[in-house]
């Protein structure tokens, strides 16, 4: 049954989930199952961020709370980075690393699924201009993944909190807040229809994070993440509005302690609803499945401007061709190496 493959990369673990074609979608209309979480791992849902390279030459994750000296982890934030990093003897882009971990993701959930996904979504800082998202439709490219989607986090967040009935899906404001490993990411969102938000404002603080805050006592954590919360603040004063012209505001990225802790500062800043995720890790994940959907061809929204990082893309004439590089049907597909970038020093 076709799908749509969502892709979160953290800084310190990858996530997927997946959305299936109704029944009804089957028999021509445009429906679509709930997005579901899909196991990376052998024994987690998850698998870590950080890539190593086999005897082979196959780039794969590296096992969860792990982290071997041939590894490379970080590559997501150092896209647009004039600098490549070293990995395995040689010297990568960063946007390349990034979509060979995006090309990896495919062929598991491919193998897991017995098909290619129709689609293929990847969530990415909602901060991210133009040429950084221009590197990574390149990486995307180069590991035959021309047809993905990006998606940024704060769509993510909100298309998973309305699926899930958690928040309007017309009109209102939504302040959106993810904190992840080691950055915390803040945004405005006004949604507009169904299928369709503008992105109002976003902002991102690095090195204050889950990370930090784990085996802190309370009063300690809160005093961490305090930035993150005033910075959420002055985001939404930034842009004419004070706290209470807010709908809701939507949590994604953290769990368990870290995000009662997170819930509790914004409840005092913010007189709205406070909106956390069962999964909170997975919110990304399946937020970028949803958003990946293609639209229906009956009632497909206007299309925004293209520069605009929650434009509506239009039902692509025929569904997202995945290739196998080598092997037959029925075979693990390949995970193809990153492309090396050579670094020459210049005599002086």
């Amino acid at each position: 049954m076709p799908y749509v493959l969502g892709v979160d990369i953290g800084v310190g673990t990858v996530r997927a989930a997946v959305c299936r074609r109704s029944p009804e979608g089957e028999r021509g209309g445009s429906g679509w199952g709930p997005a579901q979480p899909v196991s990376l791992g052998v024994r987690s849902p998850m698998v870590a961020s950080a890539l190593r390279m086999t005897g082979d030459g196959t780039v794969v994750p590296a096992e969860v709370g792990q982290y071997p000296a041939d590894a490379v982890g970080g590559y997501l934030n150092r896209v647009g980075d004039p600098l490549p990093m070293h990995f395995a003897g040689g010297y990568f882009p960063a946007h390349g690393l990034t979509a060979a971990m995006v090309r990896w993701v495919v062929d598991r959930v491919w193998e897991l699924m017995g098909e290619p996904p129709m689609r293929v979504a990847v969530a990415h800082p909602s901060t991210w201009g133009g040429g950084r998202l221009g590197l990574l439709r390149a990486g995307l490219d180069e590991a035959d993944l021309a047809g993905a989607v990006l998606v940024t986090r704060a769509r993510a967040i909100v298309e998973c909190h309305q699926a899930a009935g958690r928040a309007s899906t017309g009109g209102g404001l939504f302040g959106v807040f993810r904190l992840g490993g080691s950055t915390a990411e803040v945004a405005l969102v006004a949604p507009q229809q169904p299928g369709r938000m503008e992105l109002l404002a976003a902002a991102e603080l690095n090195d204050v994070g889950g990370f930090e805050v784990e085996g802190l006592t309370p009063a300690e954590a809160q005093s961490v993440l305090r930035p993150t919360v005033d910075l959420a603040g002055a985001l939404i004063r930034s842009r004419g509005h004070a706290p209470g012209d807010l709908s809701a505001i939507l949590i994604g990225g953290a769990d368990g302690t870290v995000c009662t802790y997170v819930s509790d500062l914004l409840s005092v800043d913010f007189p709205v609803p406070v909106v956390r995720d069962p999964q909170p890790r997975m919110t990304v994940a399946i937020g970028a499945a949803l958003a990946g959907r293609p639209p229906s061809r009956r009632n497909q929204p206007a299309v925004v401007a293209p520069t605009d990082a929650f434009a509506v893309l239009p039902a692509a004439p025929e569904p997202m061709e995945i290739t196998r590089v080598r092997g037959t049907a029925g075979e693990c597909p390949p995970r193809p190496p990153v492309t090396r970038v050579p670094v020459r020093a210049e005599s002086g």
